[in-house]
């Protein structure tokens, strides 16, 4: 029955969702905002759910014999372990930091990481993406974490 990729793929992200909405729906309820702060993890996990449905009904491009014959680049590799490894340093720091400073790193430090050379660019974008967010979120009278900025 799982005999093709995109099948594979959507069963793990179907399992993925169920698991991260088991634990949206747990998120406590504040009745003094109007957008709760578990809205956004409801809509993803619906969102991923939905999806993955999607890709287990979508039919793969290709026969197996040309998926089996695509080889990982193991710079490919070694790049996403260090990216991941960068999300994690992220989400370590988030509280300490703060949503602003460590956006800001993680976005200019992956960017660098991955290659781009437009380095004016990539720190305004790095700069000028958390500010949007966070003022956005700040509409929706959603608190993310000030971190030592609130010194």
């Amino acid at each position: 029955m799982l005999r093709s990729k995109n099948k594979l793929a959507a069963s793990v992200l179907f399992l993925i969702s169920v698991f991260y909405l088991f634990f949206a729906f747990r998120l406590p309820a504040y009745d003094l905002v109007p957008v709760d702060s578990d809205a956004v993890p409801y809509v993803l996990g619906v969102l991923l759910l939905i999806l993955s449905i999607v890709l287990f009904f979508e039919k793969d491009q290709g026969n197996e014999d040309q998926e089996s014959a695509i080889k990982l680049d193991k710079n490919a590799l070694k790049m996403l372990g260090v990216i991941t490894l960068f999300f994690i340093l992220y989400a370590i720091l988030f509280e300490v930091l703060g949503f602003m400073i460590s956006s800001m790193l993680f976005i200019f430090i992956s960017t660098f990481v991955l290659g781009y050379k437009r380095h004016i660019v990539n720190m305004i974008v790095s700069i000028m993406t958390p500010v949007v967010f966070y003022y956005i979120f700040e509409l929706l009278q959603i608190s993310l974490p000030k971190g030592i900025l609130s010194l």
